[in-house]
């Protein structure tokens, strides 16, 4: 890989800290009993001026589903994007912003894909993450790298905690099988290499045939089932990281992941011919080392990542002159970060970031220079908070320079992006807050979206977001009962929206500007919790979004004033759990309304709404110190037959079984 000359620019921070001590005559000293206060601190969702949105670890184990994606269902404003089912590529989409305006970030490392913009979610399972959280804006975080601030929403995933409280060593082991041909075992190792010191590995197996049936529907002709053809996948991933602890307030981690895949894309069902011959090739490496310090007066955040990703794809049933498609694609990112932030005094705070992404990408594509883009952001933020009140101001800059294929000359562009967040409480029993949010952001079109010379476009301009969001938070606790209410009105304004609609196949996209889209919506979040007996809870969450994203470019033309492709008006999601120390159950509703596949709200584009039942139950036994566990899942209950995108029927019922053993 060879890098253009890139200017670093990281200052080394440095903290001197005193400590003051105080004397008392011993005359004076008294001996007063401790007092205990109990009471539950109000959760992150109901103290932020941004929207946010948490699932904890209990709920994680009850939802049924395997990787990221089920999950994600569940929160408001969001739209996941399923090409396939089992296999199948899934990204998301919230508030119908576009999957490249989310910032993905696994304890704390961002992910990103310079080629294609999208993360596939389906990478990432679920049985290893503690918690999952959506943010509307970038958080409340003053110590963040400056990616962070530049994405509109920013989804974080939490991996679980090793906890060596009784022994040095934990070791996880399990294996689901299911519906499908489904094989997924699963293994994991925690050691305490040292008193400060641990270490673990994780590793995990996919393989599935994906030969689930669905009904071809052929006008007046009678109903025709068939089996879906070439959606098999066959998957790895392994994780290792490392730890290290500096005292009570810096820790060292370096982290590694490879994840490596094979699958076929299960074609589009058009004009009632089902076959499809594309294969993908996934082969993913990525390393990470961190540097962490939270101390009283300076908090210190350092990152630096690299990763190398290779794809291939190929189609021989592609009509050309070489008898087919075989593409490849490999890229590169570095990535450098320094964060940093400090009280100034007992109510302001202020922190900075400056960040540096170099992305380099080869491809049989390009015959001669290939592209390579050079990303600086630097933010500075100031916070001021009091008992009832916090407000928050972010600026964040930016400067992207980019060389072209088969072009020696280099395109600049700089964006200032402002943001303002605010929060106030107004009543303290019940609680009740108020929260404001403006934020401006961009982001440039993709290597994919500009240079593939299927569907490149390279007159494409960056995509700018304006953000408005306003919201109240109502929060009671009645003995047991916990209850929490949000809701929030947001409008969203973008300038030269990069429309992506797949076309034959879940790898070729026909790529657009749409020059304004007003996008207008409410959110509502509901939770109840209650604890029945000292040992079982319940909890019951509903979400509830209404969104309008209208195209305003052309006065006049067919698609001026209507939905934009692929962005349902309304969605649904209702969670219930029933936990307790062995047994845990729980069920998940996701509903989608009606949505169109172009911009002509006409109804030969109609998408038809669709409800998804899953269930599951888990149950687990401890044996001195060894934990048995056994779950089952039942996914689409109803066998519910539907498309999440046109032509790409979903899997029908499905029943899964999962045995696993905690040391």
């Amino acid at each position: 890989m060879k890098f253009y000359p890139a200017i670093g620019l990281w200052c080394s921070l440095f903290l001197v800290s005193g400590k003051l001590f105080a004397q008392q005559p011993l005359a004076d000293t008294l001996n007063i009993k401790g007092v205990e206060v109990t009471g539950q601190k109000p959760g992150k969702e109901n103290r932020s001026a941004s929207p946010v949105q948490r699932m904890t670890i209990n709920e994680i184990n009850a939802l049924p589903g395997n990787s990221a994606a089920e999950a994600l269902r569940n929160f408001s404003g969001v739209t996941l994007k399923d090409y396939g089912g089992l296999g199948g590529l899934k990204t998301v989409v919230v508030r119908s912003l576009g999957t490249n305006h989310t910032g993905i970030f696994v304890d704390g490392t961002p992910l990103s894909d310079i080629a294609t913009g999208q993360i596939d979610l389906g990478k990432i399972p679920l049985e290893e993450l503690q918690e999952i959280e959506l943010s509307i804006g970038s958080g409340q975080q003053l110590c963040q790298p400056a990616r962070a601030q530049s994405s509109a929403s920013l989804l974080e995933f939490h991996s679980v905690t090793p906890d060596f409280s009784k022994s040095n060593m934990q070791m996880k082991a399990g294996l689901k099988t299911g519906s499908f041909g489904v094989i997924n075992p699963f293994m994991g190792l925690s050691l305490k290499t040292g008193k400060r010191t641990n270490a673990g590995i994780t590793a995990d197996y996919n393989n599935t045939r994906g030969d689930y049936t669905y009904i071809l529907k052929n006008g007046s002709q009678p109903d025709t089932t068939l089996m879906r053809d070439n959606a098999d996948m066959e998957a790895i991933n392994l994780n290792f990281r490392i730890e290290t602890r500096f005292g009570d307030s810096s820790v060292l981690r370096a982290k590694s992941w490879f994840y490596s895949s094979k699958r076929g894309l299960p074609g589009a069902v058009i004009y009632y011919n089902p076959y499809s011959a594309q294969r993908l090739t996934n082969r993913d490496f990525f390393c990470n080392l961190q540097y962490a310090r939270k101390g009283k007066n300076l908090q210190l955040l350092s990152n630096l990542n690299f990763s190398n990703s290779f794809l291939r794809y190929r189609d021989p049933a592609f009509l050309n002159q070489d008898g087919g498609l075989d593409n490849s694609y490999r890229q590169q990112e570095l990535y450098l970060s320094q964060a940093v932030s400090m009280p100034l005094n007992e109510i302001f705070s202020m922190g900075t970031a400056a960040d540096l992404m170099i992305n380099h990408m080869q491809s049989d594509q390009y015959s001669g220079n290939e592209p390579m883009r050079f990303s600086g952001l630097g933010s500075i933020s100031f916070q001021a908070r009091t008992s009832k009140t916090e407000a928050t101001a972010v600026l964040l800059g930016s400067m992207v320079k980019e060389s072209k294929p088969d072009n020696s000359t280099s395109s600049t562009i700089a964006a200032l992006s402002p943001s303002l967040s605010f929060i106030t409480r107004i009543s303290s029993s019940p609680l009740i807050r108020l929260r404001l949010l403006y934020k401006n952001s961009f982001r440039m079109p993709t290597f994919h979206d500009l240079y593939y010379n299927l569907v490149g476009n390279t007159t494409l301009k960056p995509e700018f977001v304006n953000q408005w969001n306003a919201g109240l938070i109502l929060s009671e606790e009645i003995g047991t009962l916990q209850f929490n209410l949000h809701t929030d009105l947001f409008f969203n304004q973008v300038k030269d929206k990069i429309v992506a609609v797949p076309t034959q196949n879940l790898f070729v996209w026909s790529m657009r500007n749409l020059g304004k889209v007003d996008i207008k919506g409410i959110e509502i979040q509901t939770g109840i919790k209650s604890k029945l007996f000292k040992t079982k809870e319940i909890a019951l969450n509903f979400n509830y979004t209404h969104q309008q994203a209208l195209d305003m470019s052309l006065p006049g033309s067919s698609t001026y004033r209507q939905q934009i492709a692929y962005v349902p008006f309304q969605t649904f999601s209702g969670f219930v759990m029933l936990s307790g120390k062995q047994l845990t159950i729980g069920y998940n509703l996701i509903y989608n309304s009606h949505r169109y596949v172009l911009g002509e709200n006409i109804t030969a584009n109609l998408l038809p709404s669709w409800w998804v039942h899953d269930a599951s139950i888990s149950w687990q036994q401890a044996v001195k110190s060894t934990v048995f566990k056994i779950k089952a899942e039942g996914i689409n209950l109803f066998n519910r037959q539907y498309e999440v995108i046109r032509g790409f029927p979903m899997n029908g019922r499905g029943f899964y079984l999962t045995l696993s053993v905690n040391y």
